[in-house]
């Protein structure tokens, strides 16, 4: 199992983003019998060779390295770092056909990025060692956050390869793999219309849909969401208590496959028999990051049972199911309240399996392969839908003004470009009367945050916005207005269709339920079709 949480090893280094590395056991004289061949096979459909760029990073023995393009591995140092303060650890891929890398034994990530190149940087820990920072797709102030990228992750030793594909932390490129040795397996393939599916069904579930990074840039996971103020922090609260009311009354059997332990709640917590440690009430983020309250020490004991705890809340299983693991995929996932990143990521992988959670790997439902005697390594990167996504481009720029940084008056004109916060816009001039900028590239799923908006203690009743349209025949969407939370339902809104052009500006009001009161605004955009709907240039509020 080679998630987020865990490379297969013999001890673990941090890297300087907190990605757990486990480092393989590893002498640190190779031969050519310590090499395996690896093949990247380009089947995006939409992106040439020469817009790709791949990265092999990761430990061997304590040290962190990089891999050259001739395969040498490489100890990171802060000299790597160009003018621009990031280390450029990029392999171009072939001109043309497959790109053939050479992996020496370590234990790391293969990460490939499109359109641009990501930038890595090299740092001293507390220790005085170098430690590579990761690219963090999920932080909208990482270096890289604006570049369509994704990664698979590996431990290669002389036990074999051990390799999974990963959407514990994100979802951008479909990468498949291909392990041939003993025996040729393959996993996290998807199916046709695979990548544009999984984008089209999480966009359509509001709670999800604020996880969607640009026009199909990435998703990333819930927990990740929480953490950026995107995913409502309490969004299991209702199934956890159900949990744990039914454990109230009832015993839940759990089998590690080496021991079985029973266990209820008493006092509060979750307690097991056989020497388990109790488990308190864990957080909505605490389940969708398999940590904290369900945290898995490497104990043979307690850890067994807080990953199969984690699944089972996860799948939604654990309420229904007294026996657990629960080894039926068909009762995964079937309540309202569920992990439903992890059920589109299996939903539209070919052979079921994905690594949509830190153990998605209980009961094998992981897109994990291992060989113990591996001779090659095929990477595929998958097809993207034709035209959906544009080359990647620079980050989206936010204005925040003095009025945004101060606080702001629910009854003046408040510009748009001034939000504290956004996804999926960006910022252009505008030709509207009084000139300046208006936010633009609006879809399904985007949304701009205004901090501190005070409305007084009279209640403002309506809301006008100044938008433009140049969408296409039977493009349209929904403008709302949210409070305080995007998982919050809308106090009201507009619908808006094409006005005759991008700069074709109208004034549309609707009312909204009463406000008083300081509160932090949300604009939220909703559509049933995936294109731009919608320009927006100031909104204000009226009694």
């Amino acid at each position: 199992m080679l998630s987020r949480r865990a490379f297969l090893g013999t001890g673990t280094v941090v890297a300087a983003t907190g990605v757990p590395l486990v480092v393989s056991a590893l002498s640190s004289k190779a031969s050519a019998a310590d090499h395996l061949t690896v093949r990247v096979v380009n089947q995006t459909g939409q992106y040439a060779n020469a817009q790709i760029f791949a990265y092999v990073v990761g430990v061997s023995g304590s040290t962190q390295c990089y891999v050259r393009s001739d395969g040498t591995l490489t100890p990171v140092s802060p000299s790597l770092n160009g003018p621009d303060g990031y280390a450029d650890l990029s392999i171009p891929f072939a001109s043309s056909g497959d790109t053939v890398l050479t992996l020496p034994q370590m234990s790391g990530r293969i990460y490939f990025s499109i359109g641009q190149k990501l930038k890595f940087k090299v740092v001293t820990d507390g220790n005085g060692n170098a430690a590579l920072q990761y690219p963090a797709g999920w932080v909208s102030t990482d270096p890289s956050y604006s570049v369509l990228h994704d990664w698979m992750e590996f431990t290669f030793n002389s036990a074999g390869m051990f390799c999974n594909s990963t959407m514990v932390d994100m979802f951008s490129i479909p990468i498949a793999l291909t392990l041939t040795g003993a025996t040729t397996q393959s996993t996290g393939a998807l199916v046709n219309g695979g990548r544009e599916a999984i984008f089209t069904e999480l966009s359509a579930l509001p709670d999800y849909a604020p996880l969607v990074v640009g026009n199909k840039l990435r998703v990333i996971a819930p927990g990740h969401g929480i953490d950026s103020g995107l995913f409502s922090a309490t969004y299991f609260d209702s199934y956890i208590n159900q949990v744990w009311n039914t454990y109230a009354t009832s015993t839940m059997t759990v089998n590690t496959g080496s021991a079985t332990y029973t266990g209820s709640v008493s006092g509060g917590r979750l307690v097991f028999s056989g020497g388990v440690a109790p488990f308190s009430k864990p957080t909505t983020k605490a389940v969708f990051y398999c940590d904290d309250q369900l945290a898995a020490p490497n104990d043979g004991v307690t850890g067994p049972v807080a990953a199969i705890l984690g699944a089972g809340f996860n799948r939604s299983v654990l309420a229904s199911h007294t026996s657990q693991p629960d080894t039926d995929p068909g009762t995964f996932y079937q309540t309202s309240v569920t992990n439903h990143f992890a059920r589109v990521m299996h939903k539209y992988s070919a052979d079921g399996k994905a690594y949509g959670f830190a153990f998605d790997d209980v009961a094998g439902f992981a897109s994990y392969i291992q060989d113990t005697a591996p001779t090659s390594l095929t990477i595929t990167l998958g097809p993207f839908a034709a035209g959906t996504v544009p080359p990647p481009s620079p980050t989206p720029t936010v204005t925040v003004s003095p009025t945004a940084a101060a606080g702001r008056n629910a009854y003046s004109t408040i510009e748009a470009e001034s939000a504290n916060a956004q996804s999926g816009t960006q910022s252009e001039a505008t030709s509207d009367s009084g000139g300046g900028q208006d936010v633009g590239w609006i879809a399904n799923g985007d949304w701009l945050r205004y901090d501190g908006v005070n409305f007084g203690s009279s209640a403002a009743t309506q809301f006008k916005a100044r938008v433009a349209s140049g969408a296409a025949a039977g493009v349209s969407g929904l403008v709302q207005v949210r409070l305080d939370s995007l998982s919050n339902s809308p106090i009201g809104g507009f619908a808006v269709a094409s006005t005759g052009g991008w700069q074709s500006w109208q004034t549309i009001p609707a009312n909204i339920s009463s406000v008083t009161g300081t509160h932090t605004v949300f604009l939220t955009f909703t559509s049933g079709q995936p294109a731009d709907f919608v320009n927006i240039n100031w909104f204000t509020f009226g009694h």
